[in-house]
Order: structure tokens, then sequence, then C-alpha cells
């Protein structure tokens, strides 16, 4: 290869892998200082001006998590029935589908119909060995990817909510890509598990770095850090 060619090769190589470090230091929420919600009112981060219905996208995960995260939304039962509301759950958990048509029948009334839901592949069952375990996410980021994003690459939602479930890391991972890329703008929302006192869980440290808002609900882990955000027990 001349020496010229490959000037210009590496010169292209350079600029583009200094325009991917400028944009992602640009999108990253860890390298911004954001000003706390003064409310739990102003949390979801769905406040604007236009008329477009917007969309929030919730992750049930099984266990208490589902039972957690429904109780979180009935705090914000008066603003999200104004929203589509797009549930998302990990395959096999059919408990968590009937305590989702309950929240939605007894909650939320006229608007419950105003909502959809949608099955991704578990990312880890409890129990389950370390590689068994990296299998199963490999299998629910394929099916993230074919079920959430490509399905709706032009119509991603305004929120993702979740309070933990591995399943949330790779949607949420393939959320901040199309950021990166500017083909969506969703907002990540991550609510740390009410079990979590001192030190976030394994999906809260993986999530911090790409999170619009981490949120938590012991005091001791708001002062620990930085980016966490501290209103009390929200279950």
């Amino acid at each position: 290869m001349e020496e010229s060619v490959f000037t210009i090769l590496a010169t292209g190589l350079f600029l583009l892998l200094l325009g991917i470090l400028v944009r992602l230091i640009q999108v990253l929420p860890c390298c911004h200082m954001r000003k706390h919600a003064t409310s739990k009112r102003d949390l979801l981060l769905l406040k604007n001006a236009t008329n477009k219905k917007k969309c929030l996208m919730v992750l049930l995960g099984s266990g208490g998590h589902t039972g957690e995260m429904l109780r979180i939304l009935e705090q914000w039962s008066t603003g999200i029935n104004n929203l589509h509301r797009e549930y998302v759950i990990s395959s096999g958990d059919s408990t968590s589908v009937l305590k989702l048509k309950k929240f939605e029948d007894n909650l939320l009334g006229n608007n419950a119909k105003d909502y959809g839901i949608t099955t991704i592949y578990r990312a880890r069952n409890i129990g389950e060995g370390k590689i068994k375990a990296v299998i199963n996410t490999l299998l629910s980021f394929k099916s993230t990817l074919i079920n959430l994003i490509l399905s709706r690459l032009k119509n991603q939602p305004d929120v993702f909510l979740t309070n933990g479930p591995g399943t949330a890391i790779p949607i949420a991972y393939m959320l901040f890509i199309l950021k990166l890329f500017g083909l969506c703008s969703t907002k990540i929302i991550y609510v740390e598990s009410l079990a979590r006192v001192k030190e976030l869980s394994l999906t809260g440290f993986l999530i911090l770095p790409i999170s619009d808002r981490i949120i938590v609900q012991w005091e001791p882990l708001a002062k620990r850090y930085r980016r966490c955000e501290y209103y009390g027990i929200l279950v």
C-alpha cells in the first residue's frame, strides 16, 4: 500500500473514531451534571409542550420486581393514564401478565385499553450457572433487537422505566446505541429495588453510566453514588 493511501485511510479512521468519542461524551448522561427533580411527579421526564402522545415503556420482571414496579406506577397513575403504555415481559412470566391486567383494569379504568404487551427472551433465570446466563443474555439481546428495536425503529418510547430485572440490560443498551446514532431520544430511568440499602445491584451498576436518572429508595445509596436521587421509599 502506498504511503499516501495509508495516510488518507489512517486519517479517516482517526477522524471517525474521534467523532464517535465526541458523540459518546455528548450523549452519555454520566458525563453531564443534571439537576434533580423537584418532586416525584417530575421523575418521568415526560413534560413538554407538544401535542404528540407520549409513550412509556415499562419492564416487568418476575418475582418481586413486578410487584414493586406496579406499586411505583400507582403513584403516577394520574399522569400515566394519558400516555400509551408499552409493557415488556420476559418469556414464561404469566404471573406478571395477570398482575398487569389487574393493575390496568382496577387503577386506570377507561384508559386501560391504551397499552400493549411485548414478550422477549429472559436474560437470566434464578439460580442458573454463569455460562447458561451468558447464553441466555445473548439470546435476550437477539430477542430485544427483533421484537423491540427493529419492529418499531421509527417509534421508540419517550421513556424506558425499569427497576432491576436482568432483561433491562439488553433493552437499555440497545436504546442507548440508537440514541448514540441519533435514531431515538428515549430517556432511561432506573429505580433501584427496595432491597438494596448499601450498594447498587449488578443491573444498577451496569445501567448506571447510560441512565438519565438513577432513583434509589435508601438515603445511604444516594450519598454513596453521585448520580443517584433519593425521594424516600416509592413502593
